[in-house]
């Protein structure tokens, strides 16, 4: 072998791929890894997370995972309470979040599923997502017996608890968190005459029926929540005159809506 020459992979006793494959996967691993950080951060975004829990859940250890989380804060994807130490999403986060509102990519992949649901039971289907504490009617596709003022509410944003869509995704949140959620939103729900014991008795019905039901002022309507990847939440409901929908006939909408939309949960 000339002095000048590099002993080969096989001289060295080293796979030949190794060079191409390692450092490949290895790029995979980390960004698997900060991706599920993440996630972890989006799952509890509402009241922040630690570093010692995301240390917990995410298996990483804590140098890791503190690194990981200074570049996702350098991204924007994640933001670091400087009072607390809580971590919560960050503003690219809420950007990537509002681009996909205004894609409407959820509306294409439903609103097959929602044409037929309108067409099938006559009446207003809607689809409508949880924003934190809040939720966001994405559209609506109206039947034989449509509801002109059912119109105005897509594109409103409301307290999760004042509607039949997010009360099914509420009920999905335990005792402690829909307490804390009230509390928050305090001022907001008496304005709307909703007390917490009326909200947790709201709640506990719809986790009983395994579906949200509600009726007032002459409309009625049954929801329905199911996950979104591992963060989000979103939920189908059908709208009516009280006259069309009352409690009975909820249950067969429910029933419905399960065999045409099978991401819908079944019943306990």
């Amino acid at each position: 072998m000339s002095r000048h020459a590099k002993p080969s992979n096989e001289l060295l006793g080293q796979d030949s791929s190794a060079k191409t494959v390692t450092p490949s996967r290895t790029g995979a691993q980390s960004i698997e890894r900060a991706m599920g950080l993440v996630n972890l951060v989006a799952r509890h975004h509402d009241q922040g997370i630690s570093l010692q829990a995301l240390v917990k859940l995410s298996g990483l250890d804590r140098t890791t995972a503190w690194r990981m989380l200074g570049s996702l804060q350098g991204t924007g994807l994640v933001e670091r309470d400087e009072s607390s130490g809580l971590y919560t999403l960050g503003t690219q986060a809420t950007a990537w979040g509002a681009a996909s509102l205004g894609q409407a990519a959820w509306v294409r992949q439903c609103q097959s599923a929602m044409k037929t649901l309108a067409r099938l039971s006559g009446d207003n289907v809607f689809l409508v997502l949880r924003m934190g504490d809040y939720s966001h009617c994405l559209h609506l596709e109206q039947g034989q017996h449509a509801v002109p003022s059912f119109r105005q509410t897509v594109g409103e944003t409301r307290l999760l608890g004042l509607g039949v869509a997010s009360i099914a995704m509420l009920a999905l949140l335990d005792d402690a968190a829909i307490q804390a959620h009230h509390a928050r939103h305090a001022a907001q729900y008496a304005l709307e005459g909703v007390a917490q014991a009326q909200l947790q008795r709201w709640v506990q019905s719809t986790r009983q029926r395994g579906h949200a039901y509600r009726s007032t002022a002459g409309i009625a309507a049954v929801g329905l929540h199911w996950h979104v990847g591992q963060t989000a939440m979103a939920a189908l409901s059908i709208g009516a005159s009280r006259s069309r929908l009352p409690l009975g006939r909820a249950a067969e909408l429910s029933v419905l809506m399960r065999s045409h939309f099978p991401l819908l949960p079944l019943p306990l």
